[in-house]
């Protein structure tokens, strides 16, 4: 029987062969499969020890003998995919069809035959890789984007939110707010702003907007929303808090504001003016709760300054 097969399998323009269930070695190899890898019968058994287990690549072959052989267990048909190494020591891509046959001796041997599937493979790979190649580029523009988009929201002197970014980031939680909640409206002045220029200049001068907005940086929470309004005014939203948090944020801006500030030996005494307006008491919108909050602001330096004030009407 087998060598009729021998016969027939040579006629047939493909790549089959015969092994040994038992000991994987070749029994047969067709002129289909030689001309795949452009060897003569000897030099193929000689590349591969004549053994069907050695032609599949050396880190695939423990996992496809065993899943060629746990298919024969619940079949006489198996399939698998692996890589082999041809002549040129480049790897190709394999599908594997084989089945089982019990010749009349009782023996068993597999009849199998091999699809070059390396052009379809390697072709994805190629593909997948561009994939890659623009979804890394993609996700890298998309943190650029993200970055500019942030750079473009931060006042650059201080690092907190520029004037437009903070009124629109009031404006957009304003709108989802529901008019039982309470939010706290800050406008922040530094107190003889005008003087600190005068005396020490505007480089010292800008030092000082830099040393207010690091407090109310750390004096606020990170949930907050803080930004420089412009020259020395400040602005902070107060997310869902109540009159007496506020007030305790307030009082220790103040405080710490109060401290002197030392700038190359010399000390200079700073302080800030607080205006404050809560949603939806003072107001609904960013201009309602901003005209409060100015007011009471003005309030505050019209009684001495270095303190805030709450709006009233």
């Amino acid at each position: 029987m087998i060598g009729e097969s021998f016969e027939l399998m040579n006629r047939i323009p493909g790549a089959f062969f015969i092994f040994d269930r038992k000991t994987y070695k070749f029994l047969f190899v067709s002129d289909g499969l030689l001309n795949l890898f452009g060897q003569s019968e000897k030099a193929f058994l000689d590349m591969y020890y004549n053994s069907f287990e050695m032609f599949i690549y050396k880190e695939d072959r423990r996992q496809i003998k065993n899943l060629i052989e746990e298919q024969f267990s619940i079949s006489d048909f198996c399939e698998a995919n692996f890589r082999v190494k041809s002549l040129l020591e480049d790897e190709k891509y394999m599908v594997f069809q084989g089945r089982l046959v019990v010749e009349n001796d009782g023996s068993e041997n597999v009849y199998g035959v091999l699809f070059d599937v390396t052009e379809m493979v390697v072709s994805q790979q190629e593909i997948n890789r561009m994939n890659m190649d623009l979804y890394k580029k993609s996700a890298e523009e998309r943190v650029k984007h993200a970055q500019l988009s942030t750079k473009a929201k931060m006042d650059e002197l201080t690092g907190i939110l520029n004037k437009i970014a903070i009124e629109d980031a009031i404006r957009e939680y304003l709108a989802e707010s529901e008019e039982d909640q309470m939010h706290a409206f800050l406008m922040i002045d530094s107190d003889n702003f005008k003087s600190v220029n005068d005396i020490y200049g505007h480089a010292v001068g800008d030092e000082v907007i830099k040393y207010v907005a690091s407090v109310i940086k750390r004096t606020f929470r990170d949930s907050d929303f803080k930004g420089r309004f412009g020259g020395d005014e400040f602005m902070v939203f107060m997310k869902n808090t109540t009159r007496d948090a506020t007030a305790m944020r307030a009082n220790q801006l103040n405080e710490a504001i109060r401290k002197p500030y030392i700038k190359n030996g010399k000390e200079i005494h700073i302080s800030c003016s607080i205006g404050i307006s809560y949603y939806s008491k003072d107001g609904t919108t960013f201009e309602t709760l901003f005209e409060a909050a100015d007011a009471a602001l003005y309030k505050a330096k019209e009684l001495g300054k270095d303190q805030f004030v709450e709006f009233s009407k």
